[in-house]
């Protein structure tokens, strides 16, 4: 793709919001080889660790979601593997279909609107599951949520946060969404050529400011800063830059070495503006592979989970590895290692 079309299809995705003062920051890159081999990257930065657990959940599982009142209730349809946070909800994951969802920070214009109990009300940990619970590809959750009318209900998170954020949506195909709130209500954005996100500002300033740069229009070299902006510049600049991999394992090793790029390292992080956060890990997913990545920054070890090869089946074991507080003793493939576990409370403890 070149620099003309990334721009034209960035426009596509239309307006992001500016994180507030007390917001952490996150990139994700969508990367499609030429051969059709799909891969999605992202780093969260956060100021502490958050006890991340790789976890399986099968089909068939009773969701309510944890809203005083009209909690929205479904039956999951697809199995999954996720990464919860806080013991408290999902941040991100893959369902046995391929279609995978993230959580990323998105403050300043954010805005759920005021609860309505007329409407069924989906918990915001619940997010990324409902999705992945219940759609087997990003069309067909874009088109579900054009006429759906649930309504997400944010949280402030054990760390005192508010949960202002925004969600990608991605599948096997190389499809993708982004789906945002303002003013209480959704707006939508649907097109495979929207790869990059990262946080503030706005998209239109996003935009601009990428013409600025060489392979985008403009003469200034590539921006080295943590800002979410700079962040952006670099990610959709190497994304179409990496070659062909040879196979799907280089090809996770590229995608994954774009995340490393955009990254804030340990020391860099910016006490006066809260939004510029350490990375504390990073994930690949290999949509069409079935494979998920995971790399703590506190340790040098990358561990993956071959989630093609999990029984998805409706009534099977939910699993579970603390793969952020085990780090130190896992490496290399760590399928064999999740391990029965209890059922999961979004939400924590009632």
């Amino acid at each position: 793709m070149r620099a003309k079309s990334i721009i034209s299809a960035i426009v596509l995705v239309s307006v992001l919001a500016v994180p507030a003062a007390d917001v952490e920051a996150c990139s994700r890159a969508l990367w499609t080889t030429k051969a059709g081999q799909v891969f999605v990257g992202r780093t969260q930065d956060w100021t502490e660790k958050a006890n991340s657990t790789l976890r399986k959940f099968p089909r068939g599982q009773e969701r309510v979601s944890p809203i005083a009142e009209n909690p929205l209730r479904w039956t999951s349809k697809y199995g999954s593997l996720v990464i919860t946070g806080y013991d408290i909800g999902t941040h991100e994951g893959v369902n046995e279909q391929g279609l995978s969802a993230h959580l990323l920070f998105l403050a300043g214009d954010t805005d759920f609107g005021t609860r309505d109990p007329r409407r069924p009300g989906l918990n915001i940990l619940q997010w990324v599951q409902y999705f992945l619970d219940n759609y087997a590809t990003v069309a067909e959750a874009v088109e579900a949520m054009r006429t759906s009318d649930l309504q997400i209900v944010p949280v402030v998170l054990p760390n005192g946060r508010e949960s202002m954020l925004h969600l990608s949506l991605e599948d096997k195909t190389g499809d993708s969404s982004v789906l945002e709130y303002t003013g209480g209500k959704l707006n939508l954005y649907h097109d495979r050529r929207f790869t990059v996100m990262t946080n503030e500002p706005t998209y239109d300033k996003q935009i601009e400011n990428l013409k600025q740069y060489r392979s985008f229009g403009g003469d200034k070299p590539l921006p080295g800063e943590r800002t979410p902006s700079d962040r952006f510049v670099r990610a959709a600049y190497y994304v179409n830059a990496l070659p062909e991999p040879a196979n799907r394992d280089v090809g996770a090793a590229y995608i994954l070495s774009v995340m490393r790029n955009v990254s804030v390292p340990f020391g860099a992080a910016d006490p006066d503006k809260p939004n510029v956060a350490n990375t504390i890990f990073r994930t690949v997913i290999d949509l069409t592979g079935g494979r998920y990545f995971f790399e703590s920054t506190f340790a040098p070890n990358v561990v993956w989970v071959d989630y093609d090869k999990l029984d998805f089946s409706e009534g099977s074991q939910e699993l579970a590895l603390a793969v952020e507080s085990r780090i130190f003793s896992l490496n290399g493939n760590v399928t064999g290692q999740l391990e029965d576990a209890k059922p999961f409370v979004f939400g924590g403890s009632h």
